[in-house]
């Protein structure tokens, strides 16, 4: 993808509640690499006491060592859970912090190629404290909140085909034909200052909701009611893996890296 990064760090925090009520849920990630030559996506779901944290990158495969980028967010984002506080009373401090701290990792491990490089990735995380969630995101990797069937809520993508659609210039089903429709405005590392990092409100989760992070991969090839269709399946892991493969044969013979985190809370 090309890129575009943004400005400033977004500071903006919500307040939360103290998530101490264990919650039983379900956990799956598939990848796949598709008709390219390496995977630049990464994913990593963690896990602390009553709390999880799910991370999904996709490096930009426009700059060298896309697939640096996304490690060391994981690594990064992985790190600041683990030493965090717990229970984490301000989610979206926490997100946004970590993100920031991340963008600095990249550069600087960008740095310490031979010959320096300049890696940048997009990003997408999800803080659930039991039965709260808050989610990050900078660039065009989604996240899908559904409830009953239908989507809730999804983030806005980062890009240059989103903002044409917003002011009217470019319909929806003309996103895939566009020929900028993989330029990002918003991504982690590169050169420039951390970006803008878009937060969603705390929002409770309910039984039978699930959550769903992917790259473009995913969700440019597939119909979003196919992707619906994962808070009913009955065995996750095999899901995930079915849909993963699929999106993958129906974008042959120019598969992207295709990659999804799932988390879904246990029914009543």
């Amino acid at each position: 993808m090309a890129n575009t990064n943004g400005i400033n760090s977004n500071r903006n925090s919500i307040d939360a509640s103290k998530g101490k009520s264990p919650v039983h849920h379900e956990t799956a990630t598939a990848t796949r690499q598709g008709d390219r030559a390496t995977n630049q996506d990464r994913c990593a779901i963690l896990s602390r006491e009553t709390g999880v944290l799910l991370l999904l990158a996709d490096g930009l495969g426009g700059e060298p060592r896309g697939e640096l980028a996304a490690q060391v967010y994981i690594d990064s984002m992985g790190q600041a859970f683990e030493q965090a506080d717990w229970p984490i009373t301000d989610p979206a401090q926490f997100l946004v912090s970590s993100i920031t701290r991340s963008h600095a990792a990249i550069m600087a491990a960008g740095e310490e190629e031979l010959p320096p490089v300049r890696p940048m990735t997009t990003c997408v995380a999800s803080l659930v404290q039991h039965p709260l969630a808050c989610w990050a995101h900078a660039g065009d990797s989604r996240l899908y909140l559904l409830r009953n069937g239908q989507v809730l809520a999804r983030t806005r993508d980062h890009s240059l085909v989103q903002e044409y659609i917003e002011r009217g210039e470019l319909q929806e089903n003309e996103r895939e034909q566009h020929p900028l429709r993989n330029y990002v405005t918003r991504s982690l590392g590169g050169t420039g200052p951390a970006p803008v990092v878009e937060l969603s409100d705390i929002t409770g989760l309910q039984p039978g909701d699930t959550l769903l992070l992917c790259s473009d991969g995913l969700w440019s090839a597939l119909p979003e009611t196919r992707l619906t269709e994962l808070a009913t399946a009955s065995d996750l892991s095999q899901a995930v893996q079915r849909i993963a493969a699929e999106a993958e044969q129906a974008s042959r013979p120019y598969s992207d890296n295709i990659t999804l985190a799932v988390l879904q809370v246990a029914g009543d």
